[in-house]
């Protein structure tokens, strides 16, 4: 499964039904150094880009009112909106959040216990691409339980991602961003467990990435953690594809040329059950991926999940 991936340009006046033009730069509040590959949204409208590895962002639209907001958000800082008639050579400075800050734990990681988390083995593979039809910068995340073995201390060791070979992504190189993140009071993604901007390089050809978790020493909480992975929208990213689109019965658009974003991540198809806890993210926030139409007969009735592949240690 291949979900389209369209890149709007952020576009040089100031009216409704005009061009609007927005230049400027993401920067940390206190220490004025550039934010790279902060997600900026408009939400209502549904369109979004990233700002690049110097927090600067250059877009252009139109057909919309300057008095439009746009979300600006980073791991670790307090989102912003901004209206578009405020962003011409802005500076937008983002706060560090202050709502979970990191506790301390006194627990010795031991490394005597281990367990591996590998339960899409056997399973039907399917790609994950951007879940906001490439609209917006999206995540997808799912949930793992804490084991019942580790009944003290039990951290993230290492996490494995692994990529769908898809010609157009699978040979050239992406970025995006990994997430750790708590669960809320609906089990539910909730703030990031992982406040470090940890952005994750795919080389070409690479058919999975292990990531040490170790330096960061995250604890897993008792109702257990999501791992998600969160697309950027930038230019490194950006690949083009052909395709015919039908619109009815009769109207057919052929060789309609899209912009799209890698890379697209492996997953596997999962029963809807009770416990199926795997979530997308739009613009109204966390939507649990059974609200996926998955009628399509390359989903044989079941719904598609990452496949992540984690282990924990005492």
């Amino acid at each position: 499964m291949r979900i389209l991936l369209a890149l709007f340009f952020f576009v040089s006046i100031s009216a409704f039904g005009q061009k609007i033009r927005a230049v400027g730069q993401v920067v940390e509040a206190e220490t004025l150094q550039p934010l790279p590959y902060v997600n900026i949204v408009l939400e209502k409208e549904k369109r979004g880009i990233s700002t690049d590895k110097e927090g600067r962002y250059s877009f252009v639209v139109k057909e919309i009112s300057d008095n439009a907001k746009l979300k600006f958000s980073y791991v670790g800082y307090q989102s912003q909106y901004v209206q578009l008639k405020d962003l011409k050579g802005k500076v937008v400075k983002l706060k560090p959040a202050i709502d979970h800050l990191a506790e301390v734990h006194l627990y010795k990681i031991k490394r005597k216990k281990r367990e591996r988390i590998n339960d899409f083995k056997w399973r039907e593979i399917i790609g994950l691409g951007n879940f906001s039809g490439g609209q917006y910068p999206s995540i997808v995340a799912r949930h793992y339980d804490k084991p019942e073995k580790f009944n003290k201390g039990c951290f993230i060791k290492d996490i494995e991602v692994r990529y769908f070979e898809v010609e157009e992504t699978f040979y050239g190189n992406a970025k995006y961003r990994l997430r750790i993140m708590a669960v809320d009071g609906e089990e539910k993604p909730s703030y990031d467990l992982l406040s470090d901007d940890l952005i994750i390089e795919k080389s070409p050809n690479q058919i999975r990435t292990k990531i040490d978790m170790m330096p960061y020493k995250i604890p897993v909480p008792d109702d257990g953690f999501f791992v998600a992975v969160e697309h950027l929208f930038i230019p490194e990213n950006a690949y083009f594809e052909e395709k015919d689109y039908r619109v009815n019965d009769t109207i057919i658009y052929h060789n309609v040329k899209m912009r799209k974003y890698g890379p697209i991540f492996k997953g596997v198809l999962e029963e809807n059950s009770e416990d199926f806890n795997s979530y997308y993210k739009d613009t109204n926030g966390w939507r649990k991926m059974n609200h996926l139409d998955n009628s399509n007969k390359v989903f044989s009735g079941k719904l598609p999940v990452p496949a992540f592949k984690i282990t924990l240690t005492d």
